[in-house]
This record gives structure tokens, C-alpha cells and sequence, in this order.
């Protein structure tokens, strides 16, 4: 299906059932921080205090990046341009210093 300059793709919007949903789910989300913070500190079993340990650390920074490794045949004009993006984008990432984990 083709559209129209200037013609929304989902001239209806969002479903309103989803923001209400949405809208549910963030009411409830202090408590279940507060439920996950406890989990992974006081959780009998290792496996329950690592998912909560991630969730949260997800919820607070954001998921791990994946990296995907590409390469082309020497000469090929693709590699130049892949080594430097490569060489751009180590120069533009910087590392947060965080805090010491408390004792």
C-alpha cells in the first residue's frame, strides 16, 4: 500500500486500549522497582536475584548494545567506509565513570 506525501500511514492513531494499558502498567511501576530492588537483594534463589539484578539495571540504563562484526574483501570500497564509521565512532563514545559499590 502506497501513501501520499503528507497522509499518516495510521491516520487513527494508537489503539486507546494500549495507552490504557500503558498508562496502568506505569501506576504500578514504583512497586514493582521497589519488588525487583527487594528480589535482588533478598531472593533465596541465585537465579531469581540475577533476573531481578538485570531487569532493574536494564530499567535504570538501558540494555546491553549488541555488536555485529562485518567485513568485506580487500579493496572493496565498503571497507573503507566501515573502518571509518569505525574509526568515528571510537572517537564519540565515552565511558560514565560510576560510583563505588557500597560495602
Amino acid at each position: 500500500m502506497k501513501f501520499r506525501k503528507g497522509q499518516s500511514g495510521n491516520p487513527g492513531g494508537r489503539p486507546k486500549v494500549l495507552g490504557e494499558v500503558q498508562e496502568l502498567a506505569r501506576l504500578h511501576a514504583p512497586y514493582v522497582i521497589a519488588e525487583l530492588a527487594r528480589l535482588a537483594l533478598k531472593a533465596r534463589s541465585e537465579t531469581a536475584r540475577i533476573a531481578a539484578g538485570r531487569e532493574l539495571l536494564d530499567r535504570g540504563y538501558g540494555r546491553t548494545r549488541q555488536s555485529v562484526e562485518v567485513t568485506t574483501p580487500e579493496g572493496n570500497p565498503l571497507q573503507l567506509l566501515f573502518e571509518e564509521i569505525d574509526a568515528l565512532s571510537r572517537r564519540t563514545v565515552r565511558y560514565k565513570q560510576y560510583p563505588k559499590e557500597p560495602t
